[in-house]
C-alpha cells in the first residue's frame, strides 16, 4: 500500500480537488467521451470516443507527424443532437511505450476536426471504431523489433539469493519462498500442469515484491495461454504491460500478446485453483488529467446606410460582444489489478461571462465511477454519464452495466448485455425525462429498448436495432430506431466505407429521421406553459401525443465522399451533400394552454459540393496545406465559399496555423452577403505538462439589399476582432 500512499500524495489530490466541485455544477454536453489505450499486434490502439455517431471522413498526415488531424461528420443516430463545442482537450492515459498526446476539438461549426498533438514525431494509422462512437488510431510504440524474438519455453531460475547474516528473516523467507514457488510454477509448465502452474504463480504474487514478482506476471499469462485460457491470458499480458511498460520484459510480453491477438474462446477447461489466489499486490494507481482555461474577446462594429425621406443617412454601433473565461477541468484517477480496472472520473465546465454576469455556470458533463471486472465479464458505472447504448437521448444521471457470456451454452459465446436507468440531464431547469433501457449486442447485431417518462407521463417508448460490418478497406452500419408509443419511425441511417484500390476511398451517409426525436416533450413547443402535466388537464394522452407529432419535422440528409491518395505528399477528394427538412402544419391557438405555432415551410432540397486538396511536408518537415473549394444551392440561397489553412512546426516547442475564409451568397430576395475571415494561431509548449496557444482573427461581413424597417433596402457593414487565448497544465 506505500506505493497507493505515495502516488495519492503526488497527484491524487488534485483528482480529489476536482470531485468536490461536483456539488455545485449542472450537465452539459461536450464531444469527447473518453480516451482510452489497450494493446494489438500492430501497435497501441488509442480508442477516441465521441458522445454521440460519427463517421470518420479522413485525416492528415498520412502516416507520420507530430500533428494529426482527423475530420470527421456527425451521424447523431437516435440521440439529440446537441451543438458541439471547439477547444474541449482530452490527454490520453500514460504509457510508456508510445509517445503522450492530446485530442482536442476544432471548427465544430464548419469543419469538424480532432486535432491530435504527440509529444514526439510518431507513426500511426486511423480508422472508424466498431460501434459508431469511436475513432480508432493505432500507434506503433517506440521499441518494436523487426524481427520476432525467440520465446522462452520456461522461466529462468536464478541462484538462490545470498544474504548478510544481519539480514532481516522476513526479506529472506519472501525470497526464498518466491524461488521455491517459481521453481514449483516451472516445472508444472514442463509437466503440462497448467492449473497447477497458474496457482503456484498466483501464489508468488501474493508475496510482498520481490525479484521474481515481474516475471511470475509474464509467466502466469503462458501458463494460461498454453491451458487454452486464451482471454484470461490476455488480461494477464496487459496486466503486465501495465504494470511494468519499461525494460526487456516489455517487448518480449508485446510479442506473447501478439501471437494470441485474434484468438477467442477457452479450449481447455482447467479448474479454478488459480482464480482464488490473485496477485493483490500487482495493482498500480493512476491519476491524469489536465486544467485548459481560456479568456474570449470579441467586438462589432456595425456601420449601416439607408435611405430615409430621400436623405442617405448612415449609422454606426459598436459593443463588446464576447468577453468570457472558460475553465475546463479533466480528471481521472484509475486502480489495476489482475481482477478489476476501476476508474473515477470527473469533467467539468466553468464559464464566467464578464458582459453577463447572470450567466456564469458550472456544469458537470461527466462524474462516474466505473468497475470493471477484467475476468468475469462485467462492468458497472454509476453517476452522470453518455449513454453506451442506442436509445437513450443524451447524458443522465444513473447507472448503467454490461455482462459478456464467455461460457455455457455456444449462442452464448460473446453475446453482451446492457441494462442501464436515470434521469435525463439537459441544460433546462424544468423537470428532466426519467428512463429505463436494456440491450443486447452480438457479433455483428445488437438491439435496444427504450422507456422514458416525464411528470409521470409516457414520453417515449422505442425499440430499434444495429448491424456493424468492419472489416479491411470496408465498414457499414445501419441504425434503426421505431418509436412503438408514437407508432411513427424515428430515424433510420446508414453509412459505409469502400476502400476500391488506388489509394481511393469512397464514403456514403444516408439519414432519415424526426427532428426533433419523437417526443411528448415536443407538445411544449410553443406552448405558455412548461408543464406536461398541466398540458394533461385540458388534453388526452393522444390528443397529447399527436399535437407533439405536428410540431415535429422530418429531415433527410445524404452524403458522398471520395479521397484519393496522388502521391506521399498530395491527397485530393470531395463531398456531394443533400439535405432537407419537412414542412411544419400550423398547430394549437392563442390564449389555449397548447398555444399557437405557425406553419413553416419545406427548405426543399439543399446541396453543397465541396473539392479540396491536402499536401504534406511542402515547405518543411510534418507542415500542413490544406485547401478546398464548397459551392452551396438552395430554395432560398445560392452560395460559395473558398478556405485555405496552413501549418507549421516551426520549432520543436512552436507551432503556427494560419486560415483564411471568403464566403459569398446571394438570397432569393437579391440580398448580397460577403465574408472574409483570416485568422492566425501559435501555440507553444513550455514543458511535456504545460502549452499555452492563442488565436487572432477579423470577420469582415458586407452585406447589400437588406430590407430595413423604414422600408427601403439598406447596406451594412459589420467588423468583428477577436482574439482567445488559454493555457493547459497536464497532470
Amino acid at each position: 500500500m506505500t506505493h497507493l500512499k505515495a502516488a495519492l500524495n503526488q497527484r491524487g489530490y488534485f483528482f480529489l480537488l476536482a470531485l468536490l466541485s461536483m456539488l455545485f455544477g449542472t450537465a452539459t454536453a461536450q464531444p469527447l467521451e473518453d480516451v482510452t489505450l489497450r494493446y494489438s499486434e500492430k501497435g497501441v490502439v488509442a480508442r477516441i470516443t465521441m458522445t454521440s455517431p460519427v463517421q470518420y471522413l479522413r485525416h492528415n498526415p498520412a502516416k507520420r507527424g507530430r500533428t494529426l488531424e482527423i475530420y470527421y461528420d456527425r451521424a447523431p443516430g437516435a440521440t439529440l443532437d446537441e451543438e458541439w463545442v471547439n477547444n474541449e482537450v482530452r490527454k490520453s492515459p500514460p504509457s510508456s511505450l508510445i509517445p503522450s498526446f492530446t485530442v482536442t476539438t476544432r471548427n465544430q461549426k464548419t469543419k469538424p476536426k480532432l486535432v491530435i498533438k504527440f509529444k514526439r514525431t510518431a507513426n500511426y494509422t486511423v480508422s472508424q471504431g466498431k460501434d459508431g462512437h469511436t475513432l480508432l488510431v493505432t500507434i506503433r510504440p517506440y521499441k518494436q523489433s523487426k524481427t520476432k524474438q525467440k520465446l522462452r519455453k520456461y522461466p529462468v531460475i536464478y541462484k538462490a539469493k545470498v544474504f548478510p547474516p544481519d539480514a532481516d528473516p522476513a526479506l529472506v523467507g519472501v525470497s526464498q519462498n518466491a524461488r521455491s514457488l517459481m521453481i514449483k510454477g516451472r516445472n508444472a509448465l514442463r509437466d503440462k500442469k497448467y492449473n497447477l502452474a497458474v496457482s503456484a504463480f498466483n501464489q508468488l504474487l501474493l508475496l510482498p515484491p520481490n525479484e521474481y514478482s515481474q516475471s511470475a506476471q509474464e509467466w502466469v499469462g503462458v501458463a494460461r495461454e498454453r491451458a487454452g485460457q486464451i482471454n484470461k491470458a490476455k488480461v494477464e499480458y496487459e496486466l503486465y504491460l501495465t504494470l511494468y511498460p519499461t525494460g526487456k520484459g516489455m517487448s518480449v510480453v508485446r510479442q506473447r500478446l501478439a501471437n494470441i491477438s485474434g484468438k477467442r474462446g477457452e479450449k481447455v477447461k482447467m479448474g479454478d485453483e488459480g482464480d482464488k489466489n490473485k496477485p493483490k499486490q500487482a495493482a498500480r494507481l493512476t491519476t491524469y488529467g489536465g486544467i485548459t482555461t481560456r479568456y474570449y474577446w470579441g467586438s462589432s462594429t456595425v456601420d449601416t446606410s439607408f435611405i430615409f425621406n430621400n436623405v442617405q443617412t448612415s449609422d454606426s454601433n459598436t459593443n463588446v460582444d464576447q468577453s468570457a473565461l472558460v475553465t475546463n477541468v479533466d480528471a481521472t484517477a484509475r486502480y489495476t489489478t489482475a481482477e478489476y480496472d476501476n476508474r473515477l472520473v470527473f469533467r467539468n465546465v466553468v464559464t464566467q461571462d464578464f458582459i453577463n454576469h447572470g450567466a456564469n455556470f458550472s456544469r458537470i458533463h461527466s462524474a462516474y465511477a466505473d468497475v470493471k471486472a477484467r475476468k468475469s465479464g462485467y462492468s458497472l458505472r454509476a453517476g452522470r454519464q453518455s449513454p453506451s447504448q442506442s436509445g437513450v437521448l443524451g447524458r443522465f444521471d444513473g447507472i448503467s452495466g454490461e455482462y459478456e457470456f464467455s461460457g455455457g451454452f455456444a449462442f452464448m459465446e460473446g453475446l453482451r448485455i446492457k441494462a442501464s436507468t436515470g434521469v435525463v440531464t439537459d441544460y433546462s431547469n424544468d423537470e428532466q425525462p426519467k428512463f429505463k433501457a436494456a440491450s443486447w449486442e452480438k457479433g455483428m447485431f445488437s438491439g435496444y429498448y427504450v422507456s422514458q417518462e416525464l411528470e409521470g407521463f409516457l414520453d417515449r417508448r422505442a425499440v430499434g436495432g444495429e448491424f456493424r460490418y468492419y472489416d479491411k478497406g470496408r465498414s457499414a452500419y445501419v441504425l434503426i430506431d421505431y418509436d412503438i408509443y408514437f407508432r411513427e419511425l424515428n430515424t433510420i441511417l446508414l453509412s459505409g466505407s469502400q476502400d476500391i484500390g488506388n489509394g481511393t476511398t469512397v464514403n456514403v451517409l444516408l439519414d432519415h429521421r424526426r427532428a426533433p426525436t419523437l417526443s411528448v416533450r415536443s407538445a411544449l413547443t410553443g406552448a405558455p406553459i412548461a408543464s406536461i402535466a398541466l398540458l394533461r388537464q385540458s388534453m388526452t394522452a393522444e390528443e397529447l401525443r399527436d399535437l407533439a407529432k405536428r410540431r415535429t419535422r422530418t429531415s433527410n440528409f445524404a452524403q458522398l465522399g471520395v479521397n484519393r491518395k496522388l502521391t506521399d505528399k498530395w491527397q485530393v477528394g470531395g463531398e456531394l451533400k443533400l439535405s432537407s427538412i419537412s414542412a411544419l402544419a400550423e398547430s394549437g391557438a392563442t390564449n389555449t394552454p397548447q398555444g399557437h405555432v405557425n406553419a413553416i415551410e419545406e427548405t426543399g432540397i439543399e446541396s453543397n459540393t465541396t473539392v479540396r486538396a491536402v499536401g504534406n511536408s511542402l515547405l518543411k518537415r510534418n507542415d500542413v496545406l490544406s485547401s478546398s473549394i464548397t459551392y452551396l444551392s438552395g430554395k432560398t440561397r445560392d452560395a460559395y465559399s473558398i478556405y485555405a489553412f496552413y501549418q507549421m512546426q516551426v520549432t520543436d516547442r512552436w507551432v503556427w496555423n494560419l486560415s483564411m475564409m471568403r464566403y459569398i451568397q446571394e438570397d432569393s430576395v437579391n440580398g448580397k452577403l460577403t465574408r472574409t475571415s483570416p485568422m492566425f494561431r501559435a501555440s507553444y509548449r513550455f514543458s511535456d505538462r504545460l502549452t499555452a496557444d492563442a488565436d487572432v482573427g477579423v470577420d469582415y461581413t458586407k452585406s447589400d439589399g437588406v430590407p430595413s424597417a423604414s422600408g427601403p433596402p439598406s447596406n451594412n457593414i459589420a467588423t468583428r476582432p477577436y482574439f482567445s487565448m488559454g493555457a493547459r497544465w497536464d497532470f
